[in-house]
């Protein structure tokens, strides 16, 4: 008999913590940043990041580095330094965070998940702003938008790692100077969303221990073959979502490499050795397969996009 699985979202909880639970959630967190302490260089950039994180926790309406400095007593250049320009490096702070994932949520057949998540930008000067799609309001907008690596296990979820996705159109020669403004690396090229996406999941790889056999993600990343290929290639699975128009077959296909006729470039394609052995949309598969042997799940892409309903197959 199908099943269906219907995730509402619900309004946050009331805050009933006391006196007593606030402070040694304090404590707590005190203790838990002193674990990336390890992570910079100089005693300075360590209490210049506590005051970052507390102003990134703290009621302010505009989390920006001069806010943040203003609240705390710091000075704003040195704060915006230290954030902008200050020569410390992410990897050794995400070296521990993955560690500390592992250690309290890892599980076997855990889950990576690759998504992405956009900033509408009213200017035109921040790295990377363009119109582009925006998922945070559901349609195209002058935003920044980057692609961010999950992970999550029945122990709970968190997020691994990000990038900053940069369009094609900021590696012209028109965008130099706001390639040079922004700070972009000189090296630094062209990557589509899924090859950034299957780049983070090698760097988390590369970190250490993570234990996962699954990847999860949406049709921009299920559509692209080298994507899905180069998760296999890391001894994974995946479940993603593909176009209804990609094509499939039920069975794998003979295929050959035609001989050489003797002129022209040499074959290095290869072909149908039965011609008439046609591949299959995927949506006409999926009507080929019994009712009840699906799963419907309602699901919520977006804060702002509508709720749908996702159907899953038990078929193989």
């Amino acid at each position: 008999m199908p099943k269906e699985i219907v995730a509402e979202t619900c309004p946050p909880p009331e805050c009933n913590l006391t006196e007593k639970e606030i402070t040694q959630l304090v404590e707590e967190l005190e203790d838990y940043y002193q674990l990336f302490e390890p992570a910079f260089q100089r005693t300075e950039q360590v209490e210049k990041g506590k005051v970052y994180l507390n102003g990134m926790l703290s009621d302010l309406s505009r989390k920006v580095t001069e806010q943040i400095a203003l609240r705390h007593g710091e000075n704003v250049r040195s704060l915006q330094h230290f954030i902008g320009q200050s020569p410390w490096q992410t990897e050794p702070a995400l070296k521990i965070h993955q560690q500390q994932v592992v250690e309290t949520l890892g599980e076997e057949d855990g889950v990576a998940i690759v998504d992405e998540s956009g900033m509408v930008k009213q200017g035109e000067h921040s790295v990377g702003v363009s119109w582009q799609y925006c998922g945070s309001v559901g349609k195209v907008a002058n935003s920044q938008v980057g692609v961010y690596l999950g992970y999550a296990s029945r122990k709970g979820y968190s997020i691994l790692d990000g990038q900053l996705f940069l369009p094609e159109k900021w590696f012209e020669e028109d965008h130099a100077e706001k390639r040079q403004a922004c700070g972009v690396p000189e090296d630094l090229s062209f990557q589509t969303k899924p090859e950034i996406a299957l780049q983070l999941l090698k760097n988390a790889l590369k970190r250490g221990e993570l234990p996962f056999k699954w990847v999860a993600a949406d049709e921009l990343y299920g559509d692209s073959s080298n994507f899905r290929d180069g998760i296999a290639k890391l001894g994974k699975w995946y479940y993603v979502e593909v176009s209804c128009s990609t094509q499939v077959w039920i069975e794998r296909p003979e295929v050959h490499l035609p001989e050489w006729l003797g002129h022209g470039r040499h074959p290095t394609r290869l072909r149908l050795r039965d011609p008439d052995h046609k591949a299959v949309r995927v949506d006409e598969l999926a009507k080929q397969i019994p009712q009840d042997s699906w799963i419907r799940a309602k699901i919520r892409k977006a804060a702002k996009v509508p709720s749908s309903v996702m159907s899953v197959s038990g078929e193989s």
